[in-house]
């Protein structure tokens, strides 16, 4: 990374951790605060599928809705301690993304693409019918989990600090990832996957491993969701939900890391504002998506980019 990209990635993240001390953020700013950067995270996340290595995931609810799960049922049971709950979302995410990336890996295309619906809807069905863990109302009414034991998470300023951390984290091994020799591979595969393969890459180890990373990112983002909501149902794990993640990337910009996160908060502000004052609000939201790709097809950031402010997207 270079030495201006770092201190840029440092003043941002220096105005959102001071975000909070503005007059009007209120908690119910914070909590759009929180859902902002947190899909923002999880849009990065899948774009090291999409922008970098050419692979379109529709099952990226699942990981999300699995890593909520496993935190939900977890302090449902009284193991409030919020690292048990991320590490049983860790084992539980990357045990269902193993199985998933093996098969949908094997195959190309709209055939990925598709397998990895199929699996996630296996999943939705599956908590949408299983009554142990609520069926379709899923679990309600969760406590917050603890930091270290009696320094609960309970406040929309802590859970705002908290998916702090873990965009700036996920960042910052996403930037090291796609800089590095294995990020260099993975474009080679999205430019030529013949060619990579001819010149002695194991592609499908290599496509493992990026749906494993990228599955484990937005399963610790499900995670902390139920600290902010309270709950984890099965709709958080539908299809729609996988699309919306993936619009949210083409708005920042394929890619590009930082324009994924744009993307998400911009998705999430854009949401919640039309949504107050008209109940059609995804209708403005496709057009305001079909008008991005007609007019901004690199995305708000790759938009910026092509001004001539840096370069728009990976090359190998």
């Amino acid at each position: 990374m270079s030495r201006v990209s770092s201190w840029r990635g440092a003043l941002v993240l220096a105005a959102l951790v001071a975000l909070p001390a503005l007059p009007f953020m209120s908690k119910f700013y914070l909590l759009l605060a929180f859902d902002a950067l947190l899909f923002g995270a999880i849009a990065m996340s899948l774009d090291l599928l999409i922008g970098y290595t050419g692979l379109v995931s529709f099952g990226h609810a699942a990981f999300f809705g699995l890593g909520a799960y496993s935190t939900a049922i977890l302090l449902e049971r009284g193991v409030v301690s919020l690292w048990a709950c991320l590490g049983f979302a860790v084992l539980v995410v990357g045990l269902y993304a193993l199985l998933v990336s093996y098969f949908a890996t094997a195959r190309r295309g709209i055939y990925f693409a598709l397998l990895t619906l199929v699996f996630a809807e296996v999943v939705y069905t599956f908590f949408r019918y299983t009554q142990t863990f609520g069926g379709s109302d899923g679990i309600q009414g969760v406590p917050p989990a603890q930091l270290v034991p009696g320094v609960a998470i309970d406040t929309p300023l802590a859970n705002y600090y908290a998916v702090i951390v873990y965009l700036a984290l996920a960042y910052a091994l996403c930037r090291v990832l796609v800089t590095s020799h294995f990020g260099k591979v993975l474009v080679a595969i999205r430019e030529n996957e013949d060619r990579a393969r001819f010149l002695g890459y194991n592609v499908q180890r290599y496509k493992m491993a990026v749906c494993m990373i990228s599955a484990l990112l937005t399963g610790v983002g499900g995670a902390l969701y139920p600290g902010r909501s309270a709950f984890a149902t099965p709709d958080l794990m539908l299809w729609t939900v996988s699309g919306e993640f993936i619009i949210m990337v083409m708005i920042g910009g394929l890619g590009t890391l930082g324009g994924p996160i744009i993307g998400g908060a911009f998705f999430v502000l854009l949401q919640e504002q039309v949504s107050s004052y008209v109940d059609w609000y995804f209708m403005v939201i496709g057009l305001v998506l079909v008008f991005i790709v007609l007019f901004m097809p690199r995305g708000l950031l790759g938009f910026r980019r092509m001004l001539g402010f840096g370069q728009w997207r990976a090359t190998a």
